[in-house]
């Protein structure tokens, strides 16, 4: 190939580190995740080599790895005859069961209409079940359908947090779609910086999953990424640079592997107490009170004993703190996630995304300390945030009449082109900082 490569920016060191952690990455060589995708279990060979008439009875019997196996051969037709009604209902009974795995398969089946009539809606619902079953590729394909609004309001925000969690467990794809999209808009703001941040993050991990050999998706990540490379400022470049890193770091620790916890200490020998005779009290002086600076702290609600509830006690700190919208259901989703790792960069703690009890404590004391407020008309730091403030800018002025949602829509679109037209500007339809910055002129001359 000719040409600066586009990954030059991330660090040796990281690269290095690539090599080691995306081993287990799914490496996908198209924008779509596929049935095969999905995660299998534990003991996939077992099940692929189990007798047909064993596996019958074991799916029969309820278990779900067998449900999911005999439904994956009739789909398949592989070592039985081809039945694919049959196949699509016994994932449709694992996926009712519980199945992550099964979930992830029918909504695949519903959303390209295979054995079944096509259902974007339903698609969606079963993609949700299995992104809550921890299913990576469910994330990577539910996000393409909120992305584009199928079978669900179009949320390019949420997408892209599904994105970039399917990212940090290794899909390549989901890397590259988020390239895709920064260098569009449409959902989202177009930011070429960031495209050109992950095409090349995309470019990296693909070769590095595939040792080194090129892929279509490699191949067409580094094109797309020159191609903005020769088009982009210096200053750009400076935060795609910044930004690659950043992600790229946050990757190769998640895939990295987590070191294993050291064996308890052996009980201690039991020891024997002295005769009470020679046990003598130390003297009242020495028991030295609490320090006044502890007695005074803010006492740390209990932390619960279901798990269900030390999920949902995280998420309505988060909620109360600004940092997750919905309500406290005690899934740990992706949006939980995200939240939690946003969090834990914030406070100084090392990013797991986990709700954990030193999580929570550190939710309980920074609801007792609020952080300061951001500085009023200030332009956002995150992008749903900039396409908010925005919109409520055209909403004062009159141009919108709809709730900001962060996506950019085709209402919010005619309400920018509007306002465009009325003060002479180029009427372009994207929402970025000088249209910002323009409609807030426009309301302080109005008075506003």
């Amino acid at each position: 190939m000719t040409g600066t490569p586009a990954w030059r920016f991330l660090h040796p060191a990281l690269l290095v580190a690539a090599a080691f952690g995306v081993g287990s990455a799914l490496a996908q060589s198209a924008p779509q995740v596929s049935l095969a995708a999905s995660d299998k279990p534990a003991d996939a060979a077992a099940w692929t080599a189990m007798p047909i008439d064993e596996l019958r009875q074991r799916a029969h019997l309820g278990e779900l790895p067998a449900m999911e196996e005999l439904g994956r051969r009739l789909l398949a037709g592989a070592g039985v005859p081809r039945d694919a009604p049959s196949g699509a209902g016994w994932y449709r009974r694992a996926a009712d069961a519980g199945s992550p795995t099964a979930a992830f398969t029918m909504g695949v089946l519903y959303e390209r209409g295979l054995t079944v009539e096509r259902d974007s809606t339903k698609a969606v619902d079963w993609y949700r079940k299995a992104v809550a079953g921890d299913v990576p590729a469910a994330e990577h394909n539910l996000a393409l359908m909120l992305r584009d609004g199928k079978g669900a309001p179009q949320d390019g925000p949420k997408a892209v947090e599904l994105l970039r969690a399917a990212a940090r467990r290794g899909l390549t794809a989901s890397m590259f779609t988020l390239g895709d999209m920064y260098e569009h808009g449409g959902a989202v703001l177009k930011d070429p910086a960031a495209a050109f941040a992950w095409f090349a993050i995309a470019n990296e991990f693909e070769l590095q999953a595939n040792n080194g050999g090129e892929t279509p998706l490699a191949r067409n990540a580094q094109a797309r990424g020159e191609a903005l490379q020769r088009v982009i400022s210096g200053a750009d470049r400076e935060r795609a640079e910044k930004l690659g890193q950043e992600e790229f770091r946050q990757i190769v620790a998640a895939l990295s592997p987590k070191p294993a916890l050291p064996p308890p200490p052996p009980p201690a020998a039991p020891v024997t107490p002295p005769p009470a005779a020679t046990v003598t009290p130390p003297p009242a002086a020495t028991v030295a009170p609490p320090p006044a600076s502890a007695a005074a702290q803010e006492p740390v609600p209990a932390w619960p004993t279901a798990a269900v509830d030390q999920v949902k006690a995280v998420q309505q700190a988060l909620i109360d703190l600004h940092r997750l919208r919905g309500k406290a259901d005690g899934a740990p989703g992706p949006a939980t996630r995200t939240a939690i790792r946003d969090f834990e960069k914030s406070a100084g703690l090392a990013e797991t995304g986990h709700p954990s009890r030193e999580v929570y404590v550190a939710l309980a004391k920074a609801l007792a300390k609020p952080e300061p407020a951001p500085a009023a008309d200030a332009w956002p730091a995150n992008g749903a945030d900039q396409v908010r403030a925005i919109q409520r800018l055209l909403a004062e002025l009159k141009f919108l009449n709809a709730e900001p949602t962060g996506t950019v829509g085709p209402l919010t679109r005619r309400a920018i082109r509007d306002y465009q037209r009325k003060a002479g500007l180029k009427e372009t339809g994207e929402p970025n900082q000088a249209l910002f910055e323009a409609l807030k002129a426009t309301r302080a001359k109005a008075g506003g």
